[in-house]
């Protein structure tokens, strides 16, 4: 009887074995589906839901992962495993104020562990709480030389506005890897906004004569030689873009713009065109165009060209209105006791700039008499502009005026007008 119940252990032993084993096979085999279904026929353990859970994950079942991690963390938050792939699975789901809270739990029970204050580091990153991913870098390179830190910390400078950390870092990090052309095109992004061609042309140059397929740097070369006036090189290089197929805004922008400043109007204009009909915003494209246009023999082209550039900079009087309108306010309206800045001559300048714009804009007429009358004594200018704003009273009773606001002051001004020529001839008789 001893030896058969020993048989009996034995066998359900090498039952469970390869139960074991056939999961281990499917997890390894990257076949998670049957791993999830093996587990689910064995008894409950910390260990296979965790398995389960990784399963789950791998196959982007999150939610069902994070039922069983958040259980297994319930009742053991010292397991570091569980709770950093908890924090992984509310990361994948997108729901990155839930992956900072367990990564910031497992920081705390391995506050040294490099793995730990990069999960962190990177998730305050993804949640763009920028100085806080600073100060966590900043940690991080007290005691380990991670030269991979230093483009994050860039881009952290450059959300805040900080250009020249910014470049420091991304030097930094170019120093470390100088094959690393992502960060080298964000250096030189910052190099061209700052107006830093010579540091873009040395960089560019430097990074083209290991590597001279790299498009993104090949164009900021170029860009920064046409920046640079040095439109020889420019041409150069950018016209090789064009010929491995290169047919970018950008390409041909500058490609263009060095063809202009040379003089070969008829590249320019061909170019320029290709890069007119990508991007029509640009200011400067419709001068460069129009001119190259004129040059080149298609005038007409390129004074429709121009002309449609001239209206881009002069703003509409909607827009204009606004802008004098407010001004107007700025200068006589009361917001705030201790901010208050009375300008009165000022504001009857914009008041009138108002009404050159919107003419519909009656009320302006009344305010610009008003300030006559009770502000800068002026009656004369005051009768001038009440008579004004009293032309634009409709012929007919019946026909309501387009602005309903304007409507109850005609008969004020009607009586404050004779008041004025009362004051005016009883003034004329004493002197």
């Amino acid at each position: 009887m001893k030896y058969v119940f020993i048989s009996i252990l034995l066998f359900c032993s090498g039952i469970l074995q390869a139960q074991n084993n056939a999961i281990q096979n499917a997890f390894k085999n990257f076949d998670y589906e049957t791993a999830i279904k093996l587990i689910s026929k064995e008894k409950t353990s910390p260990e296979l839901d965790f398995l389960k859970a990784k399963c789950f994950k791998n196959i982007a079942r999150y939610n069902d992962a994070i039922v069983l991690l958040e259980d297994l963390v319930g009742k053991d938050v010292s397991n570091i495993q569980a709770v950093n792939e908890l924090a992984d699975c509310y990361q994948l789901k997108g729901n990155y104020r839930k992956a900072k809270t367990y990564y910031f739990l497992a920081l705390q029970s391995a506050p040294a562990g490099c793995y730990a204050q990069l999960n962190y580091l990177n998730i305050t990153f993804k949640l763009k709480e920028w100085k806080q991913a600073l100060q966590q870098a900043h940690s991080i390179l007290q005691t380990d030389s991670l030269p991979a830190l230093y483009p994050v910390m860039g881009d952290c400078f450059v959300q805040l506005l900080r250009m020249d950390s910014a470049g420091y870092y991304y030097n930094k990090g170019m120093e470390s890897n100088p094959d690393d052309y992502n960060t080298l095109s964000k250096l030189c992004k910052i190099y061209l906004n700052i107006g830093n061609y010579d540091d873009l042309i040395e960089s560019t140059d430097r990074f083209i004569r290991t590597d001279s397929s790299n498009q993104i740097i090949n164009q900021y070369n170029g860009i920064g030689y046409s920046m640079n006036k040095k439109y020889d090189r420019a041409i150069y290089r950018l016209n090789k873009l064009v010929q491995q197929g290169d047919s970018s805004f950008l390409t041909n922008y500058y490609l263009g713009a060095s063809c202009f400043s040379t003089g070969d109007y008829l590249t320019a204009y061909e170019h320029l065109s290709s890069a007119f009909r990508m991007d029509s915003t640009n200011q400067n494209l419709y001068y460069f165009l129009g001119k190259s246009a004129i040059y080149s023999g298609y005038k007409q082209k390129g004074i429709q060209i121009l002309i449609r550039g001239v209206n881009k900079l002069i703003p509409k009087d909607s827009e204009l209105f606004n802008y004098y309108l407010n001004i107007s306010h700025g200068y006589g309206s009361i917001f705030n006791e201790q901010d208050r800045i009375f300008n009165k001559t000022e504001e009857v300048k914009y008041r009138k700039l108002c009404y050159t714009c919107n003419p519909d804009y009656k009320l302006a007429l009344y305010n610009i008499a008003q300030i006559y009358d009770n502000e800068l004594k002026d009656p004369e200018q005051a009768l001038n502009y009440y008579n004004q704003f009293m032309a634009t009273r409709p012929k007919t009773k019946a026909i309501v005026p387009k602005d309903p606001e304007t409507a109850s002051y005609y008969n004020v001004v009607e009586n404050r007008m004779l008041e004025i020529k009362a004051e005016q001839e009883l003034k004329n008789k004493k002197k």
